[in-house]
């Protein structure tokens, strides 16, 4: 049995935040997403610094940004960098993060990691600084950090350190700097994992753009708590399988979910709304297959047969870190 492990807002692990981005492939807008996310009120969901200072004098999405508050959403917001290295804008700085945090009513935010657009390797006394320099700034302790390294081996041993010295609520990583391949990604986070809870506190482990349902499954297994990612707005799923189709593909799934076939709703309305609801019952699907041992038998719900019995060794020593891990720190 797992000890009970949340996240910020005490929200239960694991948990999804569905991705709002202004280089998100589709017709809709950032201020469309938020105000479907604070409509449905989903209970968590991510914003970008960057995008939130870009429409700051927006009534529209103010006022869904007010809403979320009202309602007691958790909002993640991110540090703008991701938006900063796909769209190459060169205006974005420390100073107009920190505008932005303090404009608004924030739930918890990620640092300014703007240290990897220069390909640089995560330095622990350098994120300590700018975790009490944000939070002296913006007058609130609710900042975590992006750690970033060029080699994936050195991420235990800093993902270790950081959580040693700054005991933040979330430590993140982006999953395409994991390794390459589902396998790979999930070993490593299985080290990670390991490599925090020798420090005898648990501590919540953040996997950046992850919003497939199977890689998430994996990653969670693996030791992951949380993630976030675009691929609610970008794909439809289906419920059945947990894979994800092009979203013109809605009228094959439709039937799965209560919004699916909603009339009243316009047609990526409803598509991501379906997918909304798919997520929130995905991941009590996983919490509870980690809590009642159901992990090898969900493995084996979902994924292909000979991938199994390929990488049975695997995913035995993945999971089994992590039980093992989270019986010494119950112990």
């Amino acid at each position: 049995m797992f000890p009970d492990v949340s996240t910020i807002g005490r929200v239960p692990t694991p948990v999804f935040y569905p991705s709002v981005s202004s280089v998100s492939k589709n017709v809709w807008s950032v201020i469309d997403h938020i105000e479907l996310l604070t409509s449905l009120d989903f209970p968590q969901f991510l914003v970008s610094c960057f995008d939130v200072y870009k429409y700051q004098d927006n009534k529209r999405l103010l006022a869904a940004l007010n809403k979320a508050h009202e309602q007691c959403q958790v909002v993640l917001w991110d540090s703008g960098i991701y938006e900063v290295a796909w769209s190459r804008s060169k205006r974005w700085c420390f100073k107009r993060y920190i505008n932005t945090l303090r404009r608004n009513n924030v739930s918890h935010a990620f640092g300014f990691d703007d240290y990897c657009l220069a390909n640089e390797t995560a330095n622990v006394k350098n994120i300590e600084s700018m975790i009490k320099r944000t939070i002296g700034q913006i007058g609130s302790d609710v900042i975590s950090p992006i750690v970033h390294c060029k080699d994936a081996y050195d991420y235990p041993e800093i993902c270790k350190q950081v959580a040693t010295i700054c005991s933040p609520e979330l430590i993140a990583i982006p999953e395409r700097e994991l390794g390459f391949g589902i396998c790979e990604i999930a070993e490593n986070i299985s080290k990670i994992r390991s490599a925090l809870n020798s420090t005898g506190k648990y501590q919540v482990l953040h996997i950046l753009g992850t919003g497939n349902p199977l890689s998430m499954m994996l990653y969670a297994f693996a030791g992951a708590d949380s993630f976030d990612g675009l691929d609610w707005c970008q794909t439809v799923v289906d419920f059945d399988s947990g894979k994800l189709h092009h979203p013109l593909q809605l009228d094959l799934y439709e039937h799965q979910s209560e919004y699916g076939s909603e009339k009243n709703l316009s047609f990526f309305a409803r598509c991501y709304a379906h997918n909304l609801e798919f997520y929130r019952l995905w991941m009590e699907m996983l919490k509870q297959a980690i809590e009642n041992d159901g992990q090898i038998a969900m493995l084996e719900r979902y994924l292909p047969k000979s991938f199994l019995n390929k990488n049975q060794k695997l995913f035995s020593k993945t999971i089994n870190r992590r039980e093992e891990a989270h019986e010494a720190l119950a112990n």
